[in-house]
């Protein structure tokens, strides 16, 4: 049983409401019953009032009785339309001579939410926050039936689109990495309407034709088609070294990319874990680990908010990266309970097909772990600890990860006071052993004033792994026109140029781009 002493001490909250109920039990027992069971749990306190912010036990009269009517009405389902209590959760306890009610009531399973009062699901929805209880808007009911039924929206067949729709690049992009990954796969000698079947990515409509899922179109869509089934979404990678302004920024609805969420993945890994500090360490006493547990987990974190983002929801994926901590955030709050959640093991995603299709490419396979392995790692390294939140009107998830970025020196060529842009691409080129951010668009000139005057192919061979590290040399001779054995000559000249580093193995590991 709880410390109802304590309880009462702490006075109402979020998780407590004290209800005087002195000698019938009031209405709005119902609607704060629907708000706990809606949000996190809670508990009530039957014959407790709050008199000038503090609790003052009254008791109630006859506290069997009313034990009966309040089991009376759980059960009534033109009154509730779910019990989700049981016996343990409903008990009386004498506090200074007098009975008090307890209601412990639990989180809702995501099968039993919206819970809703009298028989009325737009106006008999309810949901907590740090005022009391509060009437759901029509968005929130909706987004809790979403996640209500145990067939995900992105299973769903889009029949106003074809296959063609999708996006020709992205999908051989992914059928590259797929390749590379799994050379020997069966699923390579597919065409391109079979593969796609087999991933997840298409299914068949109410005529036979094949037509993109939801989950397809997200994967490998357009951001202009994308937005016209789903006329929130938006992704949206955010990063900033002091308080005035972004550093870089990739955003899904310039046109600038496809815009979906298999390669904003790809566009935003790398630059998420780079210049994250680490603790220095060997491999074998003598290679230093440049791709350790930490880097791992920081991709969990950021596949994790793709998988289970609910795209129907407002404002979109958003990742932020500050010199202090990582902000990713997603419409959708936790489908399974927060504990099982934390302990790990548990496995609930809200896009399975999506999830399939980046389990397909050793992305975010390892499936209940992620959150469980990000606070086992910050608490092995003696970090401060991530902390999660769950956010209401809308529905987000919001991830705040503490982290230490390697120092790093701004230079804006705008805010300078050089006459011209050669000589800041002097300056810049004298402080590059230094660590300087540079702006997008300079690469070649600094190239030239750096002495390191790139070839066509080199250049562009840089450019495709700044938008993808993981791209592969097979991957890169296609985009190009170019054979294998130019590709790779190519690569071994940056290398030797200090350009270029291969981080982690040759199968598993990625490219990272030095200028």
């Amino acid at each position: 049983m709880l410390d109802i002493g304590a309880l009462i001490k702490s006075g109402e909250h979020y998780k407590l409401e004290a209800k005087k109920a002195e000698r019938d039990i009031p209405g709005s027992l119902w609607e704060t019953y629907s708000a706990f069971a809606n949000t996190d749990g809670g508990v009530i306190l039957l014959g407790v009032s709050e008199e000038k912010k503090a609790l003052k036990i009254n008791g109630v009269v006859d506290a069997p009785r009313k034990m009966k009517n309040i089991w009376d009405t759980l059960n009534n389902r033109s009154k509730l339309s779910v019990n989700i209590l049981f016996e343990r959760n409903i008990y009386i306890q004498q506090v200074g001579g007098k009975d008090i009610i307890v209601m412990e009531v639990p989180r809702a399973d995501r099968r039993d939410k919206p819970v809703y009062i009298n028989n009325d699901l737009s106006r008999g929805t309810f949901r907590r926050n740090a005022e009391g209880d509060y009437h759901c808007a029509m968005p929130e009911i909706k987004a809790m039936l979403r996640d209500q039924s145990d067939i995900s929206p992105d299973s769903r067949v889009v029949e106003e689109l074809t296959v063609a729709d999708l996006d020709r690049e992205s999908i051989d992009g992914y059928r590259n990495h797929f390749a590379a990954l799994k050379p020997t796969h069966i699923w390579n000698r597919l065409d391109t309407e079979s593969f796609l079947h087999k991933i997840g990515a298409s299914g068949r409509s109410e005529s036979g034709q094949l037509k993109p899922t939801l989950a397809g179109l997200l994967m490998l869509g357009t951001d202009d088609v994308i937005t016209r089934v789903l006329p929130d979404y938006f992704l949206d990678y955010r990063e900033i070294y002091d308080s005035r302004r972004w550093t870089d920024r990739v955003v899904s609805n310039l046109g600038e990319w496809s815009g979906n969420i298999f390669d904003f993945f790809f566009k935003v890994v790398n630059r998420l874990t780079a210049d994250v500090k680490i603790p220095f360490r060997l491999r074998d006493g003598i290679a230093r680990v440049n791709d350790t547990s930490v880097h791992e987990v920081l991709r969990e974190a950021l596949a994790n908010a793709v998988i289970h983002a609910d795209y129907y929801g407002r404002q979109g994926v958003v990742v932020e990266k500050r010199p202090d901590k990582i902000i990713i955030s997603n419409p959708g709050i936790f489908r399974p309970n927060k504990e099982e959640v934390f302990n790990g093991g548990v496995s609930d995603p809200r896009n399975p097909n999506i999830f399939k299709m980046f389990a397909l490419l050793d992305i975010g396979e390892r499936a209940g772990s992620g959150l469980f392995n990000i606070r086992t790692i910050w608490q092995e390294e003696g970090w401060q600890m991530p902390v999660w939140e769950e956010i209401f009107t809308p529905e987000r998830l919001r991830l705040s990860i503490p982290v230490e970025l390697e120092e790093k020196k701004v230079v804006n060529y705008r805010e300078t006071n050089v006459d011209n842009i050669d000589e800041f691409c002097e300056r810049v080129g004298e402080g590059m052993e230094k660590g300087f951010v540079v702006p997008g668009g300079l690469g070649e000139k600094l190239g030239e004033k750096l002495g390191e005057k790139l070839g066509e192919n080199q250049q562009k061979i840089m450019e495709k792994m700044r938008g993808n590290g993981f791209i592969t040399i097979p991957e890169l001779a296609r985009q190009l026109i170019i054979s294998e054995t130019a590709v790779q000559n190519n690569i071994a000249k940056l290398k030797a140029k200090g350009l270029l580093e291969r981080v982690g193995p040759d199968k598993g590991g990625y490219w990272k781009v030095k200028l």
